[in-house]
């Protein structure tokens, strides 16, 4: 059984992300990459992004986000009630090689906190795009500027408003994962590497805690009687 650290909660507290390494087989993680390329690659569009939201989910990936393994990590930060909202497989490449900018996701979401995990389906590294935060940023709302962009970031932070904040590269492992709350600031490095990245990043709220957003129309208990996980939990 996966063991989360007992300070977990106020660390997430404190900063607004938790990494929890090893949560994933190399073999669990290469075969959510060729699923993910043989299903989105052609079809996610300038951004590297394709989102499914969770009743149109393929059964692998709502197996990796509802893992017996991501309910230990989640229940100590969320609370035992977690509904399961959508997910995405994001991937870098030599052509869509960008960086991301500076953004909380609530600014996207709206109504109550969200919770994120990214997961990473092979080695993140500053060379080949891995995600930066700010530890902390969860705290308050920030002003985002609306912006045109074909790749779909619309709302964001500028680096000039950042001045004097702390930011973190977030390397990581395959088979690692990070939560990250949806006021934490992040971005990511460009892919300067010349070969792709792949990642996974499921969604979840507190279904204690009325939601106004109106993004999703359907959630699911992530602890639904029945569901698989992808293997038996460590």
């Amino acid at each position: 059984m996966l063991k989360v650290p007992v300070e977990a909660p106020s660390s997430f507290a404190e900063n607004g992300f938790l990494l929890v390494e090893t949560v994933f087989t190399a073999e669990e993680m290469a075969a959510c990459k060729a699923t993910a390329k043989e299903q989105v690659e052609n079809t996610s569009g300038p951004s590297g992004v394709h989102v499914w939201m969770c009743d149109t989910i393929p059964s692998l990936f709502e197996a990796v986000s509802c893992d017996a393994r991501m309910s230990a990590i989640l229940r100590p930060l969320i609370g035992p009630s977690i509904e399961f909202l959508s997910a995405k497989p994001v991937f870098k490449s030599p052509s869509v090689h960008f960086a991301s900018p500076w953004h909380q996701d609530q600014a996207y979401w709206g109504g109550a906190t969200k919770w994120s995990a990214w997961i990473a389906l092979e080695d993140a590294t500053i060379e080949n795009g891995c995600l930066r935060v700010i530890p902390g940023s969860h705290r308050r709302k920030r002003d985002h500027a609306s912006v045109r962009d074909a790749r779909g970031f619309t709302n964001r932070v500028s680096d000039e408003d950042l001045e004097g904040e702390t930011i973190i590269d977030v390397e990581m492992k395959c088979g690692d994962v990070l939560v990250f709350h949806d006021r934490l600031l992040h971005s990511s490095h460009p892919n300067r590497s010349g070969r792709e990245r792949w990642s996974f990043i499921p969604t979840y709220r507190n279904a204690d805690v009325p939601d106004t957003s109106t993004v999703w129309s359907t959630s699911k208990p992530m602890d639904a009687p029945g569901r698989r996980s992808l293997i038996q939990p460590r």
